[in-house]
This record gives C-alpha cells, structure tokens and sequence, in this order.
C-alpha cells in the first residue's frame, strides 16, 4: 500500500510541476455591470505586478496575451465602479467580472464557468437563470414548466413533477447539484425534494441522455445548480419575503456569502407557510404545506486542485385534497359528479391526513484535479430521503403513517477530461451508485412497495470530432445492476427476489453553424432503465388510488383479478424498458429575432405505465384502482421558441409543445399525455420597471382513451372491458385560458415583484393532474415579494 501511495504522488508531481511555462499564455474576458449585464466598454485591466494590460472593447471584451505565469492577480478598474481585484490560474475558464457601482452596496462578482464540460454538446437543450424573486413561493416543477417541452405531472397544488416530451417519474433523470437526486422517483404522488430558493440555474437536456448521466434519462435530465461562493469577496448576504392571497403564504429566505483568495462560502436558510388554496368557487381543504430549507457550500483552491463542498435538508410537510377521500362506493361516486368536493370546510393552515412529510439531506464532496492539459473530477455524495404519507384512518391508526420509508444512497463519480488533441476532445468516467430502502415498522399495513438495496455501476466515454463549423459527437456506455428485494405477501409470507439487469447505448450527434444566424444540430441515441420497485410490487393504497405492480396481480381463466400471490420471473417475464429517441433543432438567430424549432420521435418497448382497471373497497375506503402493464410506445411532438426584440425596451415571445403517444400493442391511447400548450408573453421595460403580460392556452387532449366511468363499473356484473383496454375513468377536461402577469422593480440593492397567475379566476383541470378527478385548480393568485441585497 506505502508503494501505490508514493508512486500516486511521484506521478502527480512529474504531471504538475514538470512542465514547462513558456510566456504563451492568454487571458480572455469580459467585463459587465452586474446590475444590467450591459457591457462596460474602457474598462481597464491590469495583471498585477507586471506590466501586461488590456483596455476593453465596445462588447466589453477583453485579452491579454504572452503572459508567463500559471496563475495572476488582476485589477479592473472602471469610472463610477468599485475596483475589483481578482486572482486567476489557468486551469480554469476565462473570467466573466460583473462590476458594481459605487453607490451600490452590492460587490462585484467574478464568474469562471468549468474548463471543461461534460455534457453531450449535440443534445438539444434549455437554461433558465434565476432571479431571487423568480423562485419565491414556487415548486422546483413549477418555475421549469415555463420551458417548451416541459409540463407538470401534479397531484393537486402541492405535488408536481416535470413531465418532458411526455415522460416523466423514471424516464426524466434530475440532478441535482452534480448529483443524481435520489428520491421515492417510482410514486407518480411524489414530487422531487429541491428547495427552489436553493437554487439559481436550471437546465434542460432534452435528448436521451443515458451515455452520460445513466438509466433512466429516456425523456430527458434536468440539471439543478445552487449559488456557487466567489473568491475574493466581501461578507455580503440577501435577505427577502414574501406573500400570496391564494392559501395566505408568507415565505422568506436569508443567505450570507463571503469569499478570500483561496476560500469561499455561502449559507442560506429559507422557509414557507402556506394554508389551503382555493378554486374559483370552493375551498380546497387540506392543500395547505410548511417547507424549511438549509444549505452550506464552501469551496477551496489550491495549485492543482479545487475542493467544492456542499450541503443541504430540505424539509416539506404537504396537505391533500381531503375531498379525494371516500368511505364508500355511493360517496366516491357522488365525489366525481359533485360541483363542490366532499369535506369542504373555511380556510385554515392546519395540515390534516392525507398527508405527507419528508425530509432529504444531500452532502456533497467534490474535488477538481489538474494535471497538465489532463483534469480529473472525483466526487462522492451521500443523501437520506424519509418519506411519510398520512391517510384517514379510524382510531389511533390515524396518527401512525400508512407508509414509512427511509431511503439511503452513495455514489461515486470519477470523470477524465483527456487533453484536447488538435480537433478531439472527450470526456471518460465510471459512476458507482447504491441504495438502500428500507420499510420502518409500525404502520400497521401491509407495505406498500418491499424493502430493497441496489447497487449499479456505469462505465462511459464520449468523443467529439470538430472539422470547421461542424461538431460530431459519439458515446456509449456500459451499465450493470442488482437489485436485492425483500417483503411480506397480503398473509405477510416474507418473500425475496434478487435481479441483475445490464444494457449498452449509444449516442451519436452533429452540430453545424450553417451561417453567422443558423445552427443545426441532431443527435439519436439509445437509452434504457429496468423496472423501478413501485412497477413490479407495489401494493394497496397509495394517497388517493390503489396500486398494484405487475408481481402483485394476475388474472385467472375467468377473467378475474386477485392479488394474493407475488409472482417471479417465471409467472411473468419482465423486459427492461429501451428507448431510441431521435431529436434535432433548428436555430435562428438575429440580433432582434430568435427561432428554434425542435421536433423529436421517441420508439420505447417494453414500455411500463399504469392504467385505471376499476374500483375497490376496503376498510380504508373505496377508491380506483390502477395497474401496472407492459407494451411498446411511440411518443413524437414538436416544440417552438419564438423571441422578437422590437427594441431595447420592448420584446414578446411564444413558446409551444405538443407531444403525441400511442400504444403500439393495442393500438390505443395513454391517460395523462400533456396537451397542446401554447404561451405568449410580451415585456415593456420603463427605467426601473418592468412589465409582463403572460397568456397560456392549453387545448382539450383529444388523443384520449375511451371512458368507462364508475358508475358503468359498479352497475356492471363483470369486468366490462378487455384485459388489455387502457381506458379512463372521466373524459378529459375542457381546454383553457389562464392570463398571468407581473410587475417587477429593481433598483441598485433593492427589488420588489408582484405577481398575478389565474387573473381571470378561470375554472379549470389540469389533464395531467390527478385530483382533476375531484376538484378544480386554484383560483386567482396575488404575490408580492421583496429582496434586499447588503
């Protein structure tokens, strides 16, 4: 072991301090008002004791050439602007320096974006930056699903999760700061747990991504990104709040940064208070939520190597419609046609059963080695997810949750950035992932899906080619799984399954600048993921419905379901799901005009979903009920990004996505396909003002299966449909326009919004909400939040 560890070391000094400086070196930058982001032409920059310069151009650019040192202390100056002293090596991107004004007491910040980024480049994809105020009394799903491609999958107004190009839960894999989030991602009722105020940049990657990130991506990734800490800083903090008239929310969030020369940290801690919401016309009782977040980053440069550090615990208790609870088949039936949904009381912030709470802890240890033109990025993350879900129960069960879960994973990634070889560069790495799900005991049920441990590794490599105005691009990878399963049968028989699953994919890509205005790019690529725990086992009640995996149900020779037995791979063979997803984009770009136009087909076999199959009672109520399914899926859809800039005070936009899917199997439809959605927004800019008008359209879906309702079902001696019909149980609501707007004010350290969503107070359901079944959505909503900068 004393041998490898001196061999480890001799071998990081040859690469590091063996090679020569020749004064070849350069520094290119810009310099930009952080308040505006206009450019800051003259300004001065200056390489401390030295006597290189630079004096920036009209778009704020700047470069500085033959400079010798690895690493260099710059100075920008700028009339009117607090100087800014930064100190910069060459292992990473050259500088973006926000300048601040003197009158202002923010600081000026420097940004260095990563050498070197591994994420596919022929992968069709969008970023959101956030502004503090953006974020304020908003789910994660929600500030997203303003992207083209992009809807939310909602169980009521507090349970969202983004659906991409129609897929959703496993097929849409979330990372989150850096870290693939690790969460109860099998229950359609559990939305993702990232504090919004946590986080400043999102993006979207909308292609089949599994070469890079793993299983799982069949839809897409989004990638989640916190505040990083800046060098070079003074203690500085932001402190802003909030409230909004629908379910009376107030929120509220303080953060502290403070950089040095080689040191940086930031803090925040934010929370919300949110009581029920209301539609148009009713009460929404029980949807009220208590959210409280807390993160620590810290980071640290050293010659060679920079060390990220990052922690945070997100805690969510969140209310459910109670009018989507029934004690019997005559109130579940009279809560389906009723205009006001059962339970319906006056406002209150109490949070009742059905409930949830959940708690997530995510530490993150990250460190960024450079050697030579080579940088190797190694990082582990642990993170601790504990699920609770309340339903209404007689008795003391009432207090006791029905379903408790404590989910432990690690990871361990290692990428290699190769040296760029005249037109090649790429990027290998090999990612370690386990996870252990454990029931907790004391529900008093039967659990709902079986404890489990998995273990996963992932080995990738991408290259890309670049000749001129073109970027090819290739990928594979290799991944392998076990996944080990223990539960109790409806006797509470233990039973245990243990199954490797393993699959290579592929990518292959082109990006092209056919003029200074029009970019292409193209990229198909395979992607797979094995069942999750929820498809193979799940069992009984889960909130509002009933659930059964595809190892919990089986039909007899007389047409009837039981659910008696666990069934194993030789009752019924399982396939891994296995998409290839064909995506290209076509980009115009002007200086008063944008255009890009994304259409996309998607072919997955053995593709998993969950279809209504009828209604059941039980001593805990009665309720539909759903199971899980195998056939082969075609989705294929088109998105649009529309922007026109009248002038520097004037601009509008249009976004819209349609996203059509068929069973190819039965030749038939999906429940819950997102419709056509189409937004407009026009923006006028006064001095310190703006002003957005925001108009959604969202169509009727059409493309539905056939209806059979309750009542057909309960009047009916047997199953009145075929085994493998894919029906619903209501048709799909009305389409409907929502008229949205905002007014926002930003001066020097101070900003203040005020925001309006559902100005007209439509009544209306969301398609791919699943209490659309019981209540409308909310109402007109009134928000005002204000920021303070010190």
């Amino acid at each position: 072991m004393r041998i490898i560890l001196l061999t480890f070391f001799y071998l990081i000094g040859v690469f590091a301090f063996a090679q020569t400086n020749p004064c070849t070196r350069t520094i290119e930058g810009k310099i930009l008002d952080i308040d505006s982001k206009e450019p800051l032409p003259f300004a001065t920059i200056k390489v401390l004791d030295s006597s290189k310069g630079a004096v920036a151009g009209e778009n704020g650019d700047f470069i500085i050439e033959n400079i010798c040192d690895d690493e260099v202390d710059l100075e920008v100056r700028f009339l009117g602007y607090k100087t800014v002293v930064h100190h910069h090596d060459f292992h990473h991107a050259d500088p973006i320096i926000y300048m601040a004004a003197d009158e202002t007491l923010l600081e000026s910040v420097v940004v260095e974006e990563k050498l070197n980024v591994h994420d596919l480049k022929t992968l069709s994809s969008k970023e959101i930056q956030l502004d503090v105020l953006d974020a304020a009394g908003q789910s994660a799903g929600e500030i997203f699903a303003q992207t083209s491609g992009v809807s939310l999958l909602k169980t009521g107004q507090n349970i969202s999760k983004p659906i991409v190009h129609g897929l959703h839960s496993n097929r849409v894999l979330i990372i989150n700061n850096g870290v693939r989030h690790a969460y109860q991602a099998w229950g359609t009722e559990h939305g993702p747990e990232i504090d919004p105020t946590q986080v400043d940049r999102i993006q979207l990657v909308k292609g089949a991504s599994t070469v890079r990130y793993g299983s799982e991506a069949l839809g897409g990734v989004i990638l989640f990104d916190a505040p990083s800490p800046t060098y070079n800083t003074k203690l500085s903090g932001e402190v802003n709040g909030g409230f909004q008239t629908n379910g009376r929310a107030y929120n509220g969030e303080l953060s502290l940064t403070q950089g040095f020369e080689r040191a940086a940290w930031r803090a925040s801690i934010s929370g919300i208070r949110q009581g029920d919401l209301s539609a148009p016309n009713y009460q929404l009782t029980n949807t009220g939520k208590r959210e409280l977040g807390f993160s620590l980053a810290g980071k640290f440069h050293f010659p060679i190597i920079d060390i990220n550090i990052y922690a945070s615990r997100f805690n969510q208790e969140l209310g459910i419609l109670r009018g989507s609870v029934n004690g019997n088949f005559e109130d579940l039936l009279f809560a389906f046609q009723a205009e006001i949904p059962n339970e319906t009381f006056p406002f209150s912030y109490d949070i009742n059963n059905p409930k949830q709470e959940v708690k997530h802890d995510l530490i993150r240890l990250k460190a960024s080695l450079f050697l030579g033109k080579q940088q190797f990025d190694i990082q582990y993350a642990f993170q601790n997810n504990l699920r609770k879900e309340f339903d209404v129960r007689r008795g003391n069960l009432n207090s006791q949750p029905s379903i408790d879960l404590k989910l432990i994973s690690h990871s361990l990634d290692i990428d290699w950035d190769h040296p760029s070889e005249g037109v090649w560069s790429g990027t290998y790495g090999i990612q370690l992932f386990t996870q252990n799900n454990d029931n907790i005991f004391g529900t008093g049920t039967t659990p709902f899906i079986p404890n489990y441990n998995t273990y996963n590794i992932g080995i990738f490599g991408i290259e890309s080619y670049t000749v001129g105005n073109t970027v090819y691009e290739a990928g594979i990878r290799y991944d392998f799984m076990n996944q080990d399963v223990r539960g109790r049968d409806l006797f509470q028989n233990i039973f245990r399954n243990n199954q490797n699953y393993q699959n290579f994919s592929f990518t292959i890509g082109m990006v092209k600048q056919l003029s200074k205005i029009i970019s292409v790019r193209t990229n198909i690529g395979t992607a797979w993921r094995p069942p999750n725990i929820g498809e193979l086992y799940s069992f009984g009640r889960h909130q509002n419905i009933l659930q059964y995996g595809i190892w919990r149900h089986e039909f007899t020779s007389a047409n009837e379901i039981e659910f008696d037995r666990v069934l194993t791979e030789e009752d019924r063979s399982i396939k891994n799901e296995q998409g290839l997803k064909w995506i290209s984009s076509v980009e115009l770009r002007t200086e008063s005009f944008d255009l890009e136009v994304t259409p996309y087909v998607n072919y997955i076999r053995n593709y998993f979903f969950s279809r209504p199959f009828g209604l059941r009672g039980s001593r805990r109520g009665t309720l539909p009920y759903f199971i899980f399914d195998q056939t082969d899926a075609f989705y294929s859809g088109i998105d649009l990004d529309i922007k026109k800039y009248w002038s520097e005070f004037f601009q509008t936009g249009i976004k819209a996505s349609y996203v059509y899917a068929e069973d190819l199997n039965n030749d038939g439809s999906f429940v819950g396909i997102p419709p056509l959605n189409v937004q407009i927004e026009f923006v006028r800019k006064y001095r310190n003002f703006s002003f957005k008008i925001n108009p959604e359209w969202t169509a009727r879906q059409f493309n539905e299966p056939p209806v059979i309702t309750p009542d057909q079902i309960i009047d009916a001696q047997e199953i009145p449909f075929e085994q493998d019909e894919i029906f619903d149980l209501v048709q799909a609501p009305n389409g409907f326009f929502l008229l949205n707007g905002s007014i926002e004010y930003k001066k020097k350290n101070l900003q203040f919004a005020i925001r309006g969503q559902n100005l007209l107070n439509t009544s209306y359901r969301r398609y791919t909400d699943f209490l659309r079944y019981y209540a409308d959505d909310p109402g007109i909503n009134l928000t005002a939040h204000i920021s303070y900068s010190f």
